[in-house]
């Protein structure tokens, strides 16, 4: 795929908490790239593919069930280039799906793309329980972030496996659909976030390997004030939007 000035673009960015921390400066970046670009997005901390989730008094609806992607059908029928990233893969089993539910959905969102000739990207799950947790670690872990969860230390272990497994292989079926790997590297001491002096790597490692596939050369990374910035936008829009309702959610987001 290469980019023309004739162009119009629409990325449809699914995640959670990490895509919700850096969508601002990840958005910037693109814009900066690609004047033509747009955005529709299903984000929030504790979010989930099939689960509903959140975060202390409020929740999402699930990502699958959400009107996003029929709003992205309506782009792609006016002739916008799509390009789909599904990220922070994880809260679901944290929330007792299992596994095959959780690839079902994902499996939909990944084919309703394609359907509209999008490029769609993946991000593994970073975390490898065994390694990365005890099972000391993993109760204060599930205690602090999923404190009614009752899923185990080898159910999750066992779901993460077979989830990344399943996105690894899904990336190799397709030429269009690509998987962004490695961002392990740039987590903080939960191991689930990005680090605070490390996660402008990591949406640059996304937003460039998305640029790249438009044939676009992007014009360096993001940097540390663009995601102080953004991390600060994502608490105003939290506290205002999700949480207080004072304002409604800003335009693009599901």
């Amino acid at each position: 795929m290469k980019g023309s000035e004739q162009d119009q673009f629409l990325f449809v960015l699914l995640g959670a908490s990490n895509l919700a921390r850096g969508y601002s400066a990840l958005t910037r970046h693109i814009s900066i790239n690609i004047s033509a670009g747009e955005f529709l997005n299903a984000l929030g901390p504790g979010r989930g593919y099939c689960a509903r989730g959140g975060l202390l008094n409020f929740t999402y609806s699930p990502i699958g069930e959400c009107s996003v992607m029929k709003f992205a059908k309506v782009y792609a029928e006016r002739g916008f280039r799509i390009m789909v990233l599904l990220t922070d893969i994880g809260n679901d089993i944290m929330y007792g799906v299992p596994d095959s539910s959780i690839i079902e959905s994902l499996d939909t969102l990944i084919e309703k793309s394609l359907q509209m000739n999008a490029e769609v990207f993946l991000t593994s799950i970073h975390v490898n329980v065994s390694k990365d947790m005890g099972k000391t670690s993993f109760k204060l872990f599930k205690y602090i972030f999923y404190p009614n969860s009752l899923v185990t230390f080898a159910q999750a272990d066992s779901t993460v496996k077979k989830l990344n497994h399943y996105l690894e292989e899904k990336s190799l079926q397709n030429e269009r659909v690509h998987l962004v790997s490695g961002l392990g590297a740039f987590c903080g001491l939960d191991k689930i976030h990005y680090g605070l002096f490390k996660s402008h790597l990591a949406w640059s490692r996304v937003a460039n390997a998305m640029l790249l596939e438009l044939g676009v050369t992007p014009a360096g990374n993001l940097g540390l004030g663009s995601m102080a910035v953004s991390l600060c936008k994502n608490l105003n829009r939290l506290f205002t939007s999700d949480m207080l309702r004072v304002i409604k959610k800003p335009k693009g987001f599901f």
